[in-house]
Order: structure tokens, then sequence, then C-alpha cells
């Protein structure tokens, strides 16, 4: 008898299903095998990888770290004062605290004095309170004297006597906010929102560090740079991957030349072409042109062209290596459809060269929101940008939590510029291949 072929399939499914369940675990072992084979696989084929991951590792993601790490430590008032800002959590901020927090503070100050931690602690109430740096050490000045120690209110009339400030809350708020090892006064500061208070805790009228103006500044002058650079480095890039033989290789030597000279040395031979009785103005004295020497250096100009001439190279380079990726006959066929040159050359070529443009770019810009040497040196103090206050902070001031909190800002800056042109980049530049 014949049966129909959904019945056999139903006999079959019936009959195989115990067999299957006994193959369920071979199968499972199988499909396992397969993924540790894979996996397997892949990690060979990321070995010759490993040395630049432990690289980037050492010497990026940890210094970053690092960095962020330092932005948002806050520790000086807690370390020197854990139990004064324990004790100024029950004080409700209107009034002055009462005369025991006066006294626990007086005994942790003396003890910090003896455990060298007053400095820091004097230089961190100094970034937010108005002398605060002076009141920190006039009060332990004044503690050495004799008084009755016993007594709470005697510490109190003894920090009021060497300074007024211990009898407002300004200085006591201080202590009461930060009482842990990380804040975001730093950050804040670094934002540009106001940090600095007066004795009796309203926001002080003192000037300080307009950044949101740095970072303002620090962004125009690198679009400005960028886009030059780029109007500048296209026709050059054009010629030299259109160029062959002798021609190409000389021109690209000659983009290539600045690389082998020092950072310094090149931005001081723009100090030396634009200083007052430097090159440019001899000539331009000596052309009858000019009856009084230009002020060039220490300005802004001086600072966009001393970028642009030591950033060309970096615009330049991936502009080359994409323009000659590119078919020539693909233009010459534009032309000999009735297209004229630049007809032909912005609607075929140029749609073409646009990864390379935005690479060079891309480049180029993130570059110069780090530069540093450059407006330092040919700039005035109107053109130096963000790497300046950071060198500064650093260097100079030794305010390391506000010089990372500048970093770590412009870092995040910096990438989320970056990041978004950077997929663009590389999603164009795959579909050309």
């Amino acid at each position: 008898m014949t049966l129909p072929y959904g019945d056999v399939g139903l006999m079959m499914t019936q009959n195989d299903t115990p067999a299957a369940k006994a193959a369920a675990p071979s199968v499972r072992v199988v499909r396992s095998s397969i993924r540790s084979d894979s996996h397997r696989r892949a990690v060979r084929a990321a070995l010759p990888a490993a040395p630049l991951l432990i690289f980037l590792l050492v010497f990026l993601v940890i210094p970053i770290g690092s960095i962020v790490h330092t932005a948002v430590s806050d520790g000086e008032i807690a370390r020197a004062l854990p139990l004064t800002t324990q004790a100024l959590q029950a004080w409700d901020g209107d009034d002055v605290p009462l005369s025991a927090v006066y006294m626990t503070f007086g005994q942790e100050l003396e003890a910090a004095g003896h455990a060298g931690s007053v400095r820091p602690l004097s230089r961190r109430v100094g970034y937010e309170l108005s002398r605060g740096a002076n009141i920190i050490l006039g009060a332990q000045r004044i503690l050495s004297e004799d008084f009755d120690r016993a007594d709470p209110q005697a510490w109190k009339a003894q920090l009021i006597k060497a300074d007024p400030a211990w009898g407002q809350s300004g200085v006591w708020s201080i202590f009461k906010h930060y009482n842990g090892r990380y804040s975001a006064f730093y950050l804040r500061w670094a934002t540009g929102f106001p940090v600095k208070i007066e004795a009796d805790g309203r926001l002080s009228q003192e000037t300080s560090y307009d950044f949101r103006s740095i970072y303002l500044r620090t962004i125009l002058i690198s679009l400005v740079v960028t886009g030059l650079t780029i109007l500048i480095g296209y026709p050059v890039a054009y010629v030299i991957a259109n160029a062959s033989g002798r021609t190409a290789a000389v021109l690209l030597f000659f983009i290539l030349l600045p690389f082998w000279t020092s950072l310094l040395v090149r931005t001081m031979s723009w100090i030396v072409f634009l200083q007052t009785n430097g090159v440019l103005n001899a000539t331009l004295a000596g052309t009858g042109l000019i009856s009084e020497p230009l002020p060039l250096l220490y300005t802004r100009l001086a600072t966009i062209i001393a970028m642009i001439q030591i950033q060309l190279p970096f615009t330049v380079l991936p502009m080359i290596s994409v323009m000659r990726a590119i078919p020539t006959n693909q233009v010459k066929a534009a032309r000999n459809l009735g297209a004229g040159p630049l007809r032909a050359h912005a609607t075929i070529f140029l749609p073409q060269a646009v990864p390379g443009i935005a690479a060079g770019g891309l480049l180029t810009f993130v570059l110069c929101l780090g530069f540093y040497l450059t407006p330092a040196l040919v700039g005035g103090p109107s053109d130096q940008m963000v790497s300046f206050f950071i060198a500064r902070f650093t260097n100079e001031d030794l305010n390391w939590g506000l010089a990372s909190a500048l970093s770590v800002i412009l870092i995040l800056g910096a990438g989320l510029v970056a990041l978004p042109l950077a997929r663009h980049v590389a999603r164009h530049s795959s579909d050309r291949i």
C-alpha cells in the first residue's frame, strides 16, 4: 500500500524523535567545539595587534584615566578635617556653627600643621573662597598663642580674632560641602561656572578666567586654520596626485620637508620673519610700500599663519592618498561628453576626493585644538588657546585639578567632533574600495 507523502513524513518524524533526542548532547558538543575553534582563530588573528593594544593601554588609556581621576579628586578638606566635616553635616547653614565645631576644627588644624597638610588645605580653600588661603594660615598662626583650650567659646573667640570670616558662614559651608574624596568642583570651574564665594557665602565678584571664551577662541582659531589649510592644500594635493615621475617626487619632498625640522625651530623662524625689524617688514620698507613697521608679531594673524604652515602637511597627505586612487579616465570621459574642465572636476573628481579632504581637515582640526607652543611664541595674550592654560596651571600655579579638568573637557570636545567625522570618513572610504 502506498502512503501519502505527508503520512510518510509524519511517520519518519515520529520514528526519528527518540534518536534525535539521543543525539542532542552530541550536537551541543559539536557546536561548542565550533565556537571554541572560532574563538581560538579570533585570538590568533588578534595576536599581531597585541603590541599596539598594550602600547595604547599604557600610554593612552591609563594616562587619560589618571587625568580623569585627578579632575574629580577633591579630598584635601576631608583628609585634613574629617571630624569637622562630619560635625558640620548637622549644621543648617543659616548662622555660624556651634562653639564645639570651632574647637574640633582648631584641634584638627593643629594636627594638620604637624602632619604638613595645612598648605594643601589652604590652597584648596583659596580656590573657592576669597582670601581663603590667608584665612586658613592666619588661623593656624593665632592658634599657637596661649588661651583656654578646654573652653569651646575660647576657640571660637580666638578664630574670629584671627579673621572676621570665621564669624560668617562662607568658610564653614565649604567645609560642609566637600566632605568626601571626589567632587565636580574642578569640572564646574573649568566649564565656566562661578565657583568663588565671599566670606558671607555670596558669590564673589572677583574676576577669574573666562574659560568659555577661551574654548570659543580655541575652536574659532582651529576652524580658521583648518579651512585655510584645506583651501591652500587642495590644489597642491591635486597637482602632486596628478603629476608623475620626478615632478611628483620633488613636490612631495617639499611637503614632507617640515617633518624633518623641529617645531620650535619652525616657530622661531616665524618670529624672525614677522618681528618689527624682521624680514617681511624690512622688505616692505625697502620697496617703499610702508613707512613704519607693521605690528605683525604677537597677533592673531601671526598665530594663524604659523599654524597653517605647520599643519599643511597633515592636511595635504590624506588628500594625496585619496586623489591618487581616483581614476583619471572618469574626468576625461566627462570632458568628452561635453563638460567643461571646472564642471568635470566639480561633479566627477571633487565628490570622490571628499573623504581625503574630510580626513585631512579632521586631522588638522583635532591637532589645532591642542596647539600650545606656536600661539605661546607668536601670539598675544588674547590669542592663547586652552593648552596654554593647561600648561600654566600644571607648571606655574600647580593647580593640577583644574589643569586635568580642562584636559578632560578638551578631550571630550575633540572626541565629540572627531568620532562622527571619523566614522563618516571611514564609511565613505570603505564604499570606494
